[in-house]
């Protein structure tokens, strides 16, 4: 960018001091604001028409101006250097990309826009490479073997736990057992050490024969 008053192109490199300078100077008056598509070193028409020719433009264009054959066939063969171990696809379709490439015809874009993926119409026409397809089931396999071994897991430690619990079943059960017998043996011991009623026991006295004494007869 450059500033211009009139005809005269204002100096960029001048200090802070002298630029404030200007600014109180110029108060009221109009400035130009310049602004140069490829840099203030190319001013002039016929230096912009030799930097076009030498950096921008196709270095050969058929007679309508567009991409020569001989240029998109070199610019077909950089995306498929720079993306052939990703993707794979008829010549028509790295020709597509191509021509998505020259269409502005501005050379100096077109090795970043190589850099970039497909556009959206090409890419759903391209299949990934066989390399990288691999790659990808391969990584999905190791994914889901993965799953499938932390669900085995999971229904091995089921098994212990099931296991476990199924034997604390049945050790309750015999504890249980072990209690009713107990149980059983207290109630009879209950049973034999209980008291009989006044009523079921006899009196021995009624039952005593009355002998006469003889032996202290007066």
């Amino acid at each position: 960018m450059q500033l211009k008053v009139k005809k005269h192109v204002v100096d960029t490199t001048e200090p802070e001091q002298a630029w404030n300078r200007w600014l109180v100077k110029m108060r009221g008056e109009t400035a130009t604001l310049l602004i140069y598509e490829f840099g203030v070193a190319i001013t002039r028409a016929q230096d912009l028409s030799a930097f076009k020719e030498a950096c921008i433009s196709p270095e050969q264009t058929d007679r309508a101006g567009a991409t020569a054959e001989v240029s998109l066939r070199e610019v077909v063969a950089s995306p498929q250097e720079e993306w052939g171990t990703t993707f794979s696809g008829e010549a028509v379709i790295w020709r597509m990309w191509a021509n998505h490439i020259t269409r502005n015809l501005n050379r100096s874009t077109w090795e970043a826009a190589i850099e970039l993926p497909p556009p959206d119409h090409v890419a759903h026409l391209l299949q990934l490479a066989s390399s990288t397809m691999d790659r990808h089931v391969a990584n999905l396999a190791r994914s889901a073997n993965v799953a499938l071994d932390c669900v085995n897991g999971s229904l091995a430690d089921y098994e212990d736990l099931r296991r476990d619990w199924n034997e604390f079943g049945q050790h309750l059960g015999r504890h249980r057992q072990n209690l009713e017998t107990r149980r059983r043996i207290i109630e009879g011991f209950i049973r034999d050490i209980a008291t009989p009623s006044p009523g079921t026991v006899p009196d021995p006295l009624i039952e005593l024969e009355n002998v006469e004494d003889v032996d202290h007869v007066v």
